[in-house]
Parts: structure tokens; sequence; C-alpha cells
């Protein structure tokens, strides 16, 4: 694509993003990206985790994806996530997850990474935190080379853990969610796919955003049944809480367990602690705690190794402190204010 071509799509996308308490220059210098994420989605977190531990510069546009807004069906946006897109098919699945690999390329959610230098947009958060990790090296190395297959493996855990299931939809025996979750989340599939609907008949005539609109409102219709079927919420729940005994299992076969990898932090810590932050504020912690119906049995290395996680200055920098993080009655020790 060339330059000028790019630089006027991100402009367009752009252009609605007026408030500058969630447009914001992180960094020294002139900023290589353009992040277009949302505070509370995951795989948002782990770019900017990302981001903040390898000290990059970037403009961080926060993108509203909660009601009534929905800014990421804005057509501006979609058209520049779209560039990204390669060759991915459009997504057509719904597992709970939020994995490309698993459910194909969603076009209307975040993050989308704009890199300027390279004139090129990212749209994958584990293919954005390796470029960005690849990128800037004036950081250490979050993926060293004899450690990469490991890296891998366990982003690819982590990436298929059903964390948006745990979200939009209730275990049908224990609804343990945070109470603003209990009264928001009923109802949530139907009134996205107004929305994208409505996005849809402004794209009208350009068939590649219709496309993408049709896509996005199967898998929310998708979604919604998903949410709704008891044996599926079970199976998450039931998956996460494997998913977090097999990392307490790794971790104990460490000689020296202090991070997933061994004894430098890298981008699965990084995942990690996204995931780990993710379940505690949903009130998931019994996974590792222990006491709960749930599950009985207490995993004190995952504990350990979240609370080490959550300390990190680059996790509290992009995570905890972010501007606009919804708290949770579970996650109130964080914050004294």
């Amino acid at each position: 694509m060339r330059e000028d071509s790019l630089l006027s799509l991100v402009a367009a996308a752009n252009a609605p993003l007026t408030d500058p308490d969630m447009n914001r220059h992180i960094g020294m210098g002139a900023p290589q990206f353009e992040l277009y994420h949302f505070a509370l989605s995951v795989c948002s977190q782990k770019v900017r985790v990302c981001l903040m531990e390898k000290e990059a510069s970037f403009a961080a546009h926060d993108i509203n994806l909660q009601m009534p807004s929905l800014g990421n069906y804005d057509p501006a946006y979609v058209r520049l996530r779209l560039q990204g897109a390669g060759n991915r098919p459009l997504v057509g699945n719904y597992s709970g997850q939020s994995s490309v690999s698993s459910e194909g390329f969603d076009p209307a959610v975040v993050p989308t990474l704009v890199d300027l230098r390279e004139q090129k947009v990212y749209v994958d958060s584990v293919a954005i935190c390796e470029h960005i990790d690849t990128s800037v090296t004036s950081a250490p190395a979050l993926m060293p080379p004899d450690l990469a297959q490991m890296v891998r493996s366990e982003m690819a855990i982590v990436d298929a853990t059903p964390h948006v299931a745990v979200l939009y939809g209730a275990h049908p025996d224990i609804d343990f969610r945070p109470e603003r979750l209990r009264q928001n989340m009923p109802g949530v599939h139907d009134r996205k796919i107004e929305k994208i609907r409505l996005a849809r008949s402004a794209a009208e005539g350009d068939a590649q955003l219709e496309d993408a609109f049709d896509a996005k409102i199967e898998k929310e219709a998708a979604g919604r049944s998903f949410v709704a079927t008891p044996d599926k919420m079970r199976r998450s729940v039931a998956d996460i809480v494997s998913i977090v005994s097999e990392l307490d299992g790794r971790l104990n076969t460490q000689a020296n367990p202090q991070w997933i990898c061994g004894d430098r932090f890298s981008l699965a810590d990084v995942f990690w602690a996204v995931s780990l932050f993710r379940l505690k504020w949903l009130g998931m912690a019994f996974c590792w705690n222990g006491a709960h119906p749930l599950n009985e049995q207490a995993r004190p290395a995952v504990a350990g190794y979240a609370a080490r996680l959550f300390d990190r200055p680059s996790f509290r920098d992009g995570v905890i402190d972010w501007p606009g993080i919804a708290r949770t009655e579970y996650v109130s020790e964080y914050y004294t204010t």
C-alpha cells in the first residue's frame, strides 16, 4: 500500500477520536506506532504491557467498545483494520476465545497496530507483540531465540483460554461474575447486532465492508447462542480451571519458577499476567485459591506467580493503572482511591 493511502486511512479512523484523555502519546520521541485499543480488552492489554515493557513510543487511541458507542464498528476504523487481514478468512466460529487462529479474522475488534515506520497494519495480538519485540531493539528481547518455542507455546495456551465466554456468559449453577456484569450482560449480543446493522447501512455500496459487517453479525449471533447454552458455559469454566491447574504443574517442575519460561521475563509472562488478572477481575481466583464449589484445590505456585506478575511495573502501567479500567470487587486491593 502507498504511504499516503495508509496515512489517509489512519487520518479517517482518527477523525472521530477527539477526546484527549482517550488519545494520548505514550513514551519519548515521535511515536513509531498507532495503537487502537480498549482499556478492558484482554488482547489490548497484552499489547499495552508489551509496549510498556519495551518502553516504546506510541499513540494510544482508546476505542470505546461499550454501549452505546461501540466505536469499533465505525466504518473508517474497520476499513483501516481490514488492511491487516491479509489472506485470513473472516471470522466464522465462536468458541468463547479471542484467538485469530481458531475464530478467524474479526474485522471489528481491537487491538489494531499501525507501524508508521514500516507502513504496515497488524491485527492479531500475538503477531502485534512479536512485531513490537523485534522492531524495538532498545530494550531486552521478550522472546529470546533459545526460548522462542517455549514462549510461543505458552502464548498459544493463553490465546486459547475462553476469556470471552466467561465475560459475556454465566456459569449456569454459580454466577460468580461481578455484580456489574450480571446486570449489564444480558441481551448484550442483541444490542451489538443492532449497532452493527446500523454501521452496515452506513457502508452500503462498499462490498468489502458489507462482507465484514455480515461476518461480525454472524459471530455475535453465534456468541448469543453459546453463552445461553449451559453445557458450553460449564465446559468453558472447567477448561479454565484445567488450564490453571496445568500452569501450576509447569511452574512446579521448574528449578527457578520465577517466570513461566525460567529466570527471564518474556512475552509468555505478558500473556499470563493479563489472563490471570482477568480471571481475578471476574471472580475466578478460585482457580488457584481453591476452597470453592468449582475448584477445591489450591495452587500456590500460580498464586505466587500471579502476585509477581501483577507487581511488574509494565503491568501496573498497562493494565491496573491504565485510565478507564473498570474496577470490580475482586481486585479492590490494587486500588487505594
